[in-house]
């Protein structure tokens, strides 16, 4: 008989597959800087999501990439004149990004594009729009929300993660063409914020929702 202090690999596996997490349905929404950021994102007793705060701008489709979220940290080693090996190690920097490939070519999408403030975006998404490029100009600083949703129904998770103060600092190239749609790509920088303690980045998850 095996001895109790061994068991094979499959005798202690704890897997439970309900915890893995496909965010296909998904909300990114667009705020001043100067908004109100939430104290809450979803309802205690139901465990839904809630709706977006005032002033909050549903930006629409995104393409099927979904959305590219990266943190970058880099460390910076300490040598000795008698060891090649580095001795220690430091982290010298760390930036948080969020790539997003916006799909509907919307007034809101391109006022986001140019540049502009929330307050100065048309009060119509789907309405005419028109934009007037000087060239490259600094970018404001705005508030993003991103809430997701894996499943459906009474067997939905849900994930907010929330940058308090983002702005836009690189663009991708823009395609016009037969076969595929017109999309407009940015990357978000989050920084922290000084107005709110200097918190920089949000997440949370909601549990399944009760049957």
């Amino acid at each position: 008989m095996p001895d109790a202090t061994y068991a094979s690999v499959s005798d202690q596996l704890k897997d439970d597959s309900t915890l893995v997490r496909k965010h296909g349905t998904a909300i990114l929404a667009i705020a001043d800087y100067s908004a109100e950021a939430p104290t809450s994102f979803f309802d205690t007793a139901t465990g839904l999501p809630l709706l977006l705060p005032d002033g909050y701008k549903n930006m629409g489709y995104v393409s099927t990439k979904g959305f590219v979220a990266k943190k970058d940290v880099k460390s910076d080693d300490t040598t000795m004149l008698q060891d090649l090996d580095p001795v220690r190690t430091d982290l010298s920097s760390s930036s948080r990004t969020l790539d997003a490939e916006f799909g509907e070519m919307s007034a809101w999408v391109k006022s986001l594009i140019a540049g502009l403030p929330v307050s100065q975006w048309p009060t119509e998404n789907g309405g005419s729009w028109k934009i007037t490029d000087s060239g490259t100009s600094e970018t404001p600083y705005y508030r993003l929300l991103l809430l997701t949703q894996d499943g459906v129904g009474d067997q939905a998770f849900y994930r907010v993660e929330f940058a308090y103060r983002v702005k836009i600092t690189d663009y991708s190239d823009r395609t016009m063409d037969r076969a595929d749609a017109e999309i407009e790509a940015v990357t978000f920088t989050t920084y922290k914020d000084p107005k709110l303690s200097s918190k920089s980045y949000y997440q949370e998850s909601s549990p399944a929702v009760a049957a």
